[in-house]
């Protein structure tokens, strides 16, 4: 364990390039004094299912505002953040949640925002409005032949691996993006999470295709880990959810921590086994649905791994999950599960299935430039394949799947 933190701060500290972190934070005061927008980043599109789509915007708080949204070329339709008969007053994002949108189809938003200066219950002075430029967005498609997808993980932070990522990902341009857990390395202060979960070095992370988060367990460390909802955008606001683009459905679920629960470095601030059990109740459900045990091809994206090259688990700290395989594996068997796309152990693997191995596990790199991966998911009606290239583009697997 001691060795992984360390090679963590070494990460950031040698020559990978400044972290995003630390980029954030001088930003936050840029913005305000060079243009004085209320606006601190691009929009994310959380999602991603046509169902359950949410649009972060962060601003400088504290500030209000609302968001418009025209389907398939019609007309803009206001919708508001109310809650419990009050707009937002956010500090730091805007979140809407959107109403049910049919799938396939171009869907253009934008946000108008502004500040307040709230001095006192009977004195709320609202600044100027200011307005994004409408964003097209296409929603995800369960009838199409075929989708394209990213995946990233264990960025933690790292600026030089993220402006790559995003480089080839907006080069591509691809159905949805997952981000399979550890975009941070803690998280300590409420004020830099929008550089780590939502503008990091201003990048527009998913401002023009759906973003699927699954949780890693760096994402649940520190004090502010509890303010995560407010950043991103799962449904019902869990760090778990389902969805199908084209012949692909995935599932996507929280691994939790990498130690048990009553481990004394949590400080009795850990419950993830009920957590797991909630999931497993959930996932016995979701593959029961038409629409997911129908797609020629079934993938799980979660954080830990759920196998190993060498399954010893009593080093400090998990390299792969037992406790959610147990829990998971016969409903993800059961469901016709194919492949699980993971990260945490920051070296790239291919574990392909077995005899004790069902399913086989694409493990992706990390968090250095020359460590990092990218997967990369082509998918028809006869056949998925998912590519896990270096960032200079050199394949490193390339994992096929026939329906």
């Amino acid at each position: 364990m001691m060795q992984r933190r360390s090679f963590l701060k070494s990460t950031l500290a040698a020559g990978a390039g400044v972290s995003a972190l630390s980029l954030q934070a001088a930003a936050e005061d840029a913005p305000q004094t060079a243009t004085g927008s209320v606006f601190s980043g691009k929009a994310v599109v959380c999602g991603p299912a046509p169902d359950s789509l949410t649009i972060l915007q962060p601003v400088h708080g504290p500030a209000t505002g609302f968001l418009e949204i025209a389907v398939a070329g019609g007309p803009f339709q206001r919708i508001e953040a109310e809650a419990a008969g009050l707009l937002p007053y956010a500090q730091h994002v805007l979140k809407f949640r959107l109403p049910p949108v049919p799938g396939g189809v171009e869907l253009r938003y934008r946000v108008t925002a502004r500040p307040v200066d709230f001095q006192n219950a009977y004195k709320i002075l609202p600044g100027e409005p200011e307005a994004i430029e409408p964003v097209a967005i296409r929603t995800l498609d369960p009838a199409s032949a075929s989708t394209r997808f990213h995946i990233w993980n264990d960025t933690h932070e790292n600026l030089e691996t993220l402006q790559l990522l995003h480089a080839r990902t907006a080069e591509a341009r691809p159905d949805f993006l997952v981000w399979n857990g550890d975009q941070t390395n803690d998280i300590y202060d409420e004020t830099l999470m929008t550089g780590q979960f939502l503008a990091p070095g201003g990048l527009p992370i998913a401002a023009e295709w759906p973003l699927a988060y699954a949780r890693g367990n760096h994402d649940v460390r520190g004090p502010a880990a509890r303010k995560l909802a407010e950043f991103t955008g799962s449904p019902d606001d869990r760090y778990y959810c389902a969805f199908r683009s084209g012949p692909v459905a995935v599932l996507v679920m929280d691994t939790g921590e990498d130690k048990p629960d009553d481990h004394p470095v949590f400080g009795g601030l850990a419950a993830f086994e009920p957590m797991r059990r909630r999931q497993q109740a959930w996932l016995a459900e979701t593959i029961q649905a038409a629409w997911f045990s129908e797609a020629p091809f079934k993938v799980l994206c979660c954080h830990i791994p759920l196998w190993w090259k060498d399954e010893v688990t009593d080093v400090g700290h998990w390299r792969f999950s037992r406790v959610c395989r147990d829990a998971w594996l016969p409903l993800l068997v059961e469901g016709g599960v194919q492949l699980v796309v993971s990260g945490h152990t920051h070296e790239p693997a291919w574990l392909p299935p077995g005899a004790e191995r069902p399913i086989g596990q694409l493990i992706g790199g990390a968090p250095r430039p020359q460590q990092a991966t990218l997967i990369e998911g082509v998918a028809d009606d006869s056949r998925l394949t998912l590519t896990m290239r270096r960032l200079d583009g050199r394949a490193l697997e390339t994992v096929e799947l026939t329906a």
